[in-house]
């Protein structure tokens, strides 16, 4: 296929790979690039210079955070659980779709019309804002230590999933309607074929390559609903807190997982005093969008409207035509007989 030898699907794709493969090998390999660094910097002469968190000038390449530890390998452990939980979520969210779709598409139309009516209601409303308030009594139950990290993480992964599902099932829902509308799906029904057979052997097929497009496009989103989230402290894993100060309430937030958004979270009371704490997670999430994007435009551009990419098109074949293109078609095959007599 086209898809897999081009370098414009393998390029981002594989930048993708590397750097998930990368978030699991290094941190079993070198567990002590995680450590805390030194609590201070001395110059030559013993006297203090620098405190956490360090710059990029202190510590190569990103700086470090507030505990000392290089922000690059922090951000290149949590790789792992930023774009993987993206994946899941976009996983959940075709699944559920496509399901909701096919149901949404065979309802009656009064059914159809009062579902429809209810979900362009919610669409209003922002999905960081349902989220929120679907997560935020995790979040406290996370703080009291009535739940793991892990089983969090998962809960959050679902919830994520499945506010979006209804919004996407009817965008679904009503492409297979239309598609419904087709003469030859039309003449399948007449002819005894039932509601299995026409999504076997009709939508099934037809939406297959629109799933590819729709699935690299939902983990955009996903990723950026996870930033979003980040600003209001709801985070994959979780977030530790711990209270400092005496007279005021001075809270600091910690990550198990250390995925992208918590970094961000956790730093961002700093974002005046130490910007590129708050940048460079950013920075992650925008490299990867970009790179999930350009894949989704090369297969909307392949599989969608069937272009073959720049350098890869087909050579226009210049084979003369058979002959018998250019025989006349109403030549009598007796015609010598017919002309003797």
């Amino acid at each position: 296929m086209r898809v897999l030898t081009s370098p414009r699907f393998w390029l981002p794709l594989g930048f993708l790979l590397v750097l998930v493969s990368a978030s699991f090998i290094v941190p079993a390999v070198y567990p002590e690039l995680l450590e805390p660094g030194p609590p201070y910097l001395k110059d030559d002469a013993g006297k203090i210079i620098a405190d956490p968190p360090y710059t990029m000038e202190e510590m190569k390449p990103l700086g470090s955070d507030k505990l000392g530890r290089n922000l690059f390998y922090l951000l290149l452990s949590g790789a792992k659980y930023t774009l993987l939980s993206a994946m899941i979520i976009a996983l959940l969210r075709m699944a559920g779709g496509f399901a909701f779709g096919i149901v949404y598409a065979f309802l009656p139309d009064w059914a159809r019309q009062m579902i429809k009516g209810i979900g362009d209601t919610f669409n209003f409303i922002p999905l960081a804002i349902i989220a929120f308030v679907l997560l935020t009594p995790l979040q406290l139950a996370f703080e009291a230590e009535a739940m793991f990290s892990f089983r969090f993480l998962v809960i959050e992964v679902f919830v994520i999933a499945i506010i979006v599902i209804p919004s996407l099932g009817l965008y679904m829902g009503e492409e297979m309607k239309e598609y419904l509308k087709n003469d030859f799906v039309s003449v399948s029904r007449q002819i005894g074929a039932s509601k299995y057979y026409i999504i076997k052997r009709h939508l099934r097929p037809h939406f297959s390559r629109h799933a590819l497009v729709m699935f690299s496009e939902q983990i955009s989103q996903t990723l950026y609903l996870l930033i979003q989230l980040g600003v209001l402290h709801i985070c994959l894993g979780g977030l530790k807190i711990a209270e400092f100060g005496i007279m005021e309430h001075i809270p600091e937030y910690f990550s198990y997982t250390n995925e992208w958004a918590a970094t961000m979270s956790i730093n961002i009371q700093m974002v005046f005093l130490h910007t590129w704490l708050v940048l460079t997670p950013l920075l992650f999430f925008a490299i990867s969008i970009f790179c999930i994007n350009e894949v989704t435009r090369f297969l909307k551009e392949v599989l969608l409207e069937d272009n073959l990419p720049v350098g890869e098109a087909k050579p226009i074949s210049k084979q003369t035509p058979p002959s018998s293109m250019f025989d006349d078609p109403f030549t009598f095959t007796n015609r010598s007989r017919e002309e003797s007599h």
